[in-house]
């Protein structure tokens, strides 16, 4: 499975009326929003399905190093491997990522 079908996939099984209005959008912009929307997914998915508080800090911590190695360079996390190629034309930075993350962390 390839980085972008794998965001694809995720957003699909959101079942949320979002991924239909990505349809919407030309090709370029949808496949950015998809990959941000997946991102937004995998990083709440954490505290929504994980029960113990400690294994969720993990898990947050895992993908804030994550996005730090995926805007070094090396990302390792199909959503972020299908993100980066996005985050220069549409100003996705690091710090808007975190924040993401920073707001599940509470």
């Amino acid at each position: 499975m390839t980085p972008q079908q794998y965001v694809q996939q995720k957003a699909v099984a959101s079942g949320s009326s979002f991924y239909y209005a990505f349809l919407f959008l030309p090709a370029p912009r949808r496949a950015a929003i998809t990959a941000f929307y997946a991102f937004c997914r995998e990083v709440d998915d954490v505290v929504d399905e994980v029960t113990d508080p400690g294994v969720a800090r993990t898990k947050l911590a895992w993908w804030q190093a994550e996005v730090a190695k995926a805007y070094a360079g090396q990302p390792t996390h199909p959503v972020m491997q299908a993100l980066m190629p996005h985050t220069t034309e549409y100003g996705i930075e690091q710090r808007h990522l975190q924040a993401v993350i920073d707001g599940c962390q509470m």
